[in-house]
């Protein structure tokens, strides 16, 4: 079982020895059912969940290195997005890269799958971010605002927008449905045009 909340103490400052004291405290007075799992745990452990400053940079200066998945950005769990992130490095790379011709187009396609990619995997840091913020309001009024907002789609009413990212059908469109590879043909296309490149075909 995994119970995230908000903390802000220095990890470093944590004592792994009275994680489960730590851990009932925190959740005392919570649900019945949730404080007799609680109660039936022997031994747990505390972690923090960790993000990353957005890295603009992803390719080294010298065209010879470069970041992706994790180590180029890495993210808080709210939008179950982390390794979704690094397939689509992985996709979008192996696009921008099928689409030249010679080694002296590499460093187009790594400008474009940087330019492309560093955006992105930002837009999803943030909207972390913010989902972590939403999910772990204490109770009051922010709560409370944010409960109603949700009402609707707990009830299974018609919703136009939610602050339950998963569920807000703006959310939805640009980070569930977006196509890393069809962005990054898009792109690369582009920039070859510009750079007065024929752009590789590949069935």
């Amino acid at each position: 079982m995994v119970l995230s909340h908000p903390e802000e103490e220095d990890p470093e400052t944590w004592d792994q020895g009275k994680a489960l004291e730590s851990m009932k405290d925190h959740f005392k007075g919570w649900d019945p059912a949730l404080l007799k799992l609680i109660a039936m745990i022997e031994k747990t452990m505390k972690w923090p969940l960790m993000t990353g400053a957005p890295v603009e940079k992803w390719v080294a200066p010298t065209g010879k290195l470069l970041m992706l998945g994790d180590a180029a950005h890495a993210m808080l769990p709210y939008m179950s997005q982390g390794a979704a992130m690094a397939v689509e490095d992985a996709a979008g790379l192996a696009e921008a890269i099928s689409m030249i011709g010679s080694k002296s187009q590499l460093q187009i396609a790594l400008n474009v799958f940087e330019t492309i990619r560093v955006k992105r995997a930002n837009q999803m840091q943030e909207a972390s971010l913010i989902n972590g913020k939403l999910w772990h309001f204490a109770d009051g009024p922010e709560q409370e605002a944010r409960d109603i907002a949700m009402r609707p789609e707990v009830e299974g009413l018609h919703f136009d927008e939610s602050p339950n990212q998963w569920s807000d059908p703006v959310t939805q469109d640009w980070c569930y449905g977006y196509d890393a590879e069809e962005a990054m043909a898009k792109a690369m296309s582009s920039a070859l045009a510009k750079a007065s490149l024929p752009a590789s075909v590949n069935d």
